[in-house]
C-alpha cells in the first residue's frame, strides 16, 4: 500500500465541496435534507475503511489505518463547508473515535513490550530472572520497533499523541526496572549485550515513529506500513 501523494484530493471531497459551493448559507444553517446527500456518502466511505481493514493480518496495523482515514476525513470536513452540514456534534463524535483507533493500536501493537517487563508490585527477582526480563524486553523492543518505523502516521497531532502516549507508559516502567536492577547483572560478561538499551535512549527510539518523510513511497511495498485515504468513489 503506498503513500498517498499530499497533492492527490478524495474525489468524494472534491465532489461535495463543488456542490456545496453552490448553497448560500444563513447563521451557518441549513437544512436537513441538504445534510442527507453528504452524510450518506460519508458513511458509505467509513464502511469501505471498515472493510479495507479487515484485509489486514495485522490488528494493530488495521487500527493505524483506520485513525489516519478518519483524521483525514475529519481534516476535510473541518476545512470545508461540510463542517456546516455535519456539525459539530459529528466532528466530536468521529474525533473520539480516533482516539478509540488510537488507543487499540497501541495495546494491540505493544502489549508484548509492554507485559515483558514484571509487574511493580513483584517480589525481588532473582538474578536469572532479572536476565530473561532484560533479553524479553530487548526481543519484544526490537521487534515491534523494526516493525513500526515502517508505519506512518500523516497527520502530525495524531502521530505526537500515539508517541506521547506509547512513552509515557513504556519509558517509566521500564526506567524503573533498569534502575532497580542494573546492578544485579552488572558483574555479566557482555553486559552492553543483556543490557542492550538505557532508559534515555528507549524515548530517542520511540520519537522516531510514525514517521512520513523518513519512508521512502519504493522502500518498503506491501502492507508494511499505513498511508491516507485511498478510495477512488
Amino acid at each position: 500500500m503506498g503513500i498517498q501523494n499530499e497533492s492527490a484530493n478524495s474525489l468524494l471531497f472534491s465532489y461535495l465541496n463543488n456542490k456545496l459551493s453552490k448553497l448560500t448559507y444563513h447563521n451557518n444553517y441549513v437544512s436537513s435534507t441538504l445534510v442527507e446527500k453528504p452524510n450518506r456518502l460519508i458513511l458509505l466511505l467509513l464502511c469501505k475503511l471498515d472493510r479495507k481493514a479487515e484485509l489486514y493480518k495485522d490488528v494493530s496495523l488495521s487500527y493505524l489505518f483506520l485513525a489516519n482515514n478518519l483524521q483525514f476525513i475529519i481534516d476535510q470536513v473541518q476545512t470545508s463547508k461540510l463542517k456546516y452540514l455535519l456539525g459539530e456534534e459529528w466532528l466530536s463524535r468521529h474525533t473520539k473515535k480516533i482516539k478509540q483507533y488510537a488507543l487499540n493500536y497501541e495495546s494491540v501493537a505493544w502489549n508484548k513490550v509492554f507485559s515483558s517487563l514484571p509487574e511493580r508490585t513483584s517480589s525481588v527477582l532473582s538474578p536469572e530472572a532479572v536476565k530473561d526480563c532484560f533479553r524479553r524486553f530487548n526481543d519484544a523492543f526490537e521487534e515491534k520497533y523494526m516493525k513500526q518505523i515502517l508505519w506512518i502516521a500523516p497527520d502530525g497531532k495524531l502521530r505526537d499523541e500515539l508517541k506521547v502516549s506509547i512513552a509515557r507508559k513504556l519509558v517509566p516502567a521500564y526506567r524503573e526496572f533498569y534502575e532497580t536492577y542494573l546492578v544485579t547483572v552488572s558483574g555479566e560478561k557482555n553486559l552492553e549485550v543483556l543490557v542492550r538499551i538505557a532508559p534515555d535512549d528507549l524515548g530517542n527510539y520511540l520519537s522516531d515513529l510514525c514517521y512520513h518523510h523518513l519512508i521512502h513511497e519504493d522502500a518498503f511495498p506491501g502492507e508494511s506500513y499505513c498511508s491516507r485515504l485511498q478510495y477512488e468513489l
